[in-house]
């Protein structure tokens, strides 16, 4: 059911913005807080389940655009714009 779960929250997300958004956040911030907006959502899976599903979203032969944006982790810093940012500000 887990797994099941957290195909069914990818595809929710995919289906907003607004969600779409805050799962990009949650990601940066770390599993810890993706399993937390599903189970915000009403999906209730473990980052076990998560770090699975997102190696074998990965394995697909091409990523779309918004796949890639929401698998894409990490922080970019600017020397002069030391706040979290998605790309790097000039």
């Amino acid at each position: 059911m887990s797994i099941e779960a957290l195909e069914q929250f990818y595809d929710k997300v995919r289906a907003s913005e607004a969600l779409e958004a805050e799962a990009t956040a949650a990601m940066q911030e770390g599993p810890a807080a993706v399993v937390a907006l599903g189970a915000r959502e009403g999906f209730n899976f473990s980052e076990e389940e998560l770090a699975a599903g997102l190696a074998k979203l990965s394995n697909r032969e091409e990523l779309s655009e918004k796949d890639l944006d929401l698998v894409a982790g990490g922080v970019i810093t600017h020397r002069f714009n030391m706040t979290k940012v998605g790309k790097v500000l000039y």
